[in-house]
């Protein structure tokens, strides 16, 4: 199994596993290299779940698809923190927007849905995984997965752009008595969370306060293109967070 596993966030239902890993990788590589260290390709996976959200218009109509989105906002909007959806409208692009509704509403609404996702973590996470580095929404899911699972071995988790210090989307993803609760993750000894100046996914971009003192927030400048994952891979911060848990 991998070392380093990486998980995407929200906007990949039309990649795969090797796309997404043919623009990661280098990126984490450079990040690496500001710090005079590499990674063989055999010691870095992706966590590929953005099919399980492709629309199907062979099984789905397009009124079932609208109907969908129009339930996802008065979901959303019944939510702790249901008024940060005036914020993220006004902020995004109509379409960014809807399917954000998408995907967030139907880990919320599908307990099977969030449990497929959870597996697809299970089979890249084995007995040699040292870090989990994760992006946007691969946040909260690897989050999720990383309190279900307190027996994996896992060392470091990398939080990069993440919106896990927005209440609405803890909520969406921890519904039940434990919704509020944010427990530390599993058996992680150190958490690192990125988050850019400018990244309106991270716009609470301090975790320490919420989950614990234990936290590392740092800051980063990824100018214009300040949620997307390339430039949070090789930024300095982020290689030497996975290459000091990788000893090297």
């Amino acid at each position: 199994m991998a070392r380093v596993v990486a998980v995407h966030g929200a906007f990949n239902e039309l990649w795969g596993p090797h796309e997404i890993a043919a623009r990661w990788l280098p990126a984490l590589r450079d990040g690496l290299w500001k710090c005079d260290a590499t990674i063989a390709d055999d010691d870095f996976a992706v966590c590929f779940y953005g099919d399980l959200f492709r629309h199907d218009p062979e099984r789905e109509d397009a009124d079932t698809i609208s109907s969908t989105r129009a339930g996802a906002a008065e979901l959303l909007a019944s939510l702790p923190g249901g008024n940060v959806l005036e914020h993220l409208q006004q902020q995004a692009g109509a379409a960014m927007y809807e399917r954000t509704l998408d995907l967030v509403a139907a880990m919320a609404d599908k307990e099977a849905l969030a449990h497929e996702v959870t597996q697809r973590v299970l089979a890249v996470i084995g007995p040699d995984t040292r870090v989990v580095v994760a992006h946007s929404l691969g946040t909260l899911i690897s989050y999720r997965a990383l309190c279900l699972h307190p027996e994996w071995g896992v060392d470091t988790f990398i939080t990069l752009g993440s919106p896990l210090g927005n209440p609405m989307m803890r909520a969406a993803l921890f519904r039940g008595p434990a919704q509020y609760e944010t427990p530390w993750p599993g058996s992680i000894r150190r958490w690192v969370n990125v988050a850019a100046v400018g990244d309106l996914a991270a716009a609470v971009d301090r975790l320490a306060p919420i989950f614990d003192p234990r936290v590392e927030d740092r800051r980063i400048d990824n100018g214009h293109r300040a949620h997307d994952p390339e430039p949070y891979l090789n930024a300095a911060v982020t290689g030497e967070a996975v290459a000091a848990a990788l000893g090297r």
